[in-house]
């Protein structure tokens, strides 16, 4: 008798180690391997991996219980960029494929059927609704079956949901399902103020998951002005942060540090440091996170349209020594800083090519500031020497040099260029993007 009580205790847990998440891959993708990681609001840690055969499959067998939610399997590099999340509730194997056209599909796990069948329906539904209301066909009340069918779809997902995590995912982003409106811009503006009634960022199961982050990136972009897009991200990311704010403090730098991982990749300056500015700085100071904040502010010192950051260096004339300022030197109408090293091979091809471009360009046009990020001054000295024309500065502790410290300079050479102003307004990565930026229009 207690063997079979044993049994029985143990039986559930023996179902949850049994659980596999198996992956069928195009095999002329000719990916290698699959990484399971768990995704929590300040990180995603791994938990298993397995190779991917030549037929494309791969199993990974989970032998312990592990706590359900949103999972992220990465199939190839950089993992940033190839990576799928699906839900994973320790209650039910998990088997997809993934197409040569990276359509996944699921054959086997209910919850992530239900939530691909949520995420096709409702964009269909958004994608039809948007069309009827520009065509104003709205006038002739045909949105009003979409609207009713749209309405009875959404409340038989939900019922099949009950129970299952999939419903916290699918109740948290409802739909707009009202139809008091009667034009296209009526039922964005009220699409918009509902749009996190459902969410609930204190939903600890919802935090581990992509959605916070995806669900406010669809807020500020897809309910931007397009007309005026900078300033109106800017309000939607107020929005966003207000939202929010009744969450803990620490899950608020960690959403709002992906947003800004978010905008900053993408090359959108302006609303990375209206973010950090505004909500980010002050929460990693709050929170002593004095890293975070140097960062962001670096990163919005050196952002096109930024007066590129002030610095010193030493002048020698015989026993005498003269401290220069960046921000004194005499007006010409472009300068470039460039950073470089003496032990460099990709430096010691471009910086002399600088050189003598600087020479063939008329006086007052261009000055070049070569920073030197050196170990030792007897490397860079004889180097230097070669290139006159250039305000030579030599920047001892290389990579811990403050000069570049201060321009986030992680790898030389590594170009600025400034007007007259000396205002950032190309940061190149090509020797033939600093003399595009040299040209200068009358």
């Amino acid at each position: 008798m207690k063997k079979i009580l044993i049994g029985l205790l143990l039986f559930p847990l023996l179902t949850i180690a049994q659980q596999t998440i198996t992956g069928h891959f195009a095999p002329e993708m000719s990916f290698q391997f699959g990484i399971l990681y768990r995704i929590a609001p300040d990180n995603v840690f791994y938990v298993t991996d397995a190779n991917i055969d030549a037929t494309g499959t791969f199993e990974l067998n989970i032998k312990n219980a592990i706590t359900p939610g949103m999972y992220r399997i990465v199939y190839n590099l950089p993992q940033d960029q190839h990576f799928f999340d699906f839900i994973y509730s320790g209650k039910e194997s998990v088997e997809f494929t993934f197409s040569a056209g990276n359509e996944i599909t699921f054959s086997a796990s209910e919850e992530n059927q239900l939530w691909s069948e949520y995420l096709l329906k409702s964009f269909q539904f958004t994608s039809e609704i948007s069309g009827l209301l520009t065509n104003e066909i709205v006038k002739e009340r045909k949105i009003e079956p979409v609207l009713e069918a749209q309405k009875k779809w959404f409340k038989d997902i939900l019922m099949r949901s009950e129970g299952m995590i999939v419903y916290e995912f699918i109740n948290a982003v409802k739909p707009y399902l009202d139809d008091d409106y009667n034009s296209y811009e009526a039922y964005v503006k009220k699409a918009k103020t509902k749009y996190f009634d459902n969410f609930n960022f204190n939903n600890s199961l919802l935090q581990n998951s992509g959605l916070p982050l995806e669900q406010s990136i669809r807020y500020i972009f897809n309910n931007a002005d397009r007309v005026t897009p900078t300033p109106s991200r800017n309000v939607n990311i107020d929005a966003v942060a207000k939202v929010i704010s009744t969450t803990d403090a620490t899950y608020q730098k960690q959403l709002l540090s992906n947003l800004w991982d978010f905008l900053s990749t993408n090359q959108l300056a302006k609303e990375a440091n209206h973010l950090a500015e505004k909500h980010l700085i002050p929460i990693s100071e709050q929170l002593g996170d004095t890293a975070l904040a140097t960062k962001l502010s670096t990163y919005k010192n050196i952002s096109i349209g930024s007066k590129a950051p002030n610095f010193s260096w030493p002048e020698y004339e015989g026993d005498a020594t003269t401290v220069k300022y960046f921000h004194d030197l005499e007006p010409v109408e472009r300068y470039v800083i460039a950073f470089w090293s003496s032990l460099c091979s990709h430096c010691l091809n471009e910086i002399p090519q600088l050189h003598s471009k600087v020479a063939t360009m008329s006086p007052g046009a261009v000055k070049v500031v070569a920073i030197g990020l050196e170990d030792f001054e007897a490397e860079w000295s004889p180097v230097a020497a070669k290139f006159p024309l250039f305000v030579n500065v030599l920047g001892l502790k290389k990579w811990d040099n403050e000069i570049g410290n201060m321009y986030d300079v992680t790898a030389t050479p590594t170009y600025f260029i400034l007007d007259a102003d000396k205002k950032i307004i190309a940061k190149p990565e090509t020797l033939e993007e600093v003399f595009e930026a040299l040209v200068i229009e009358k």
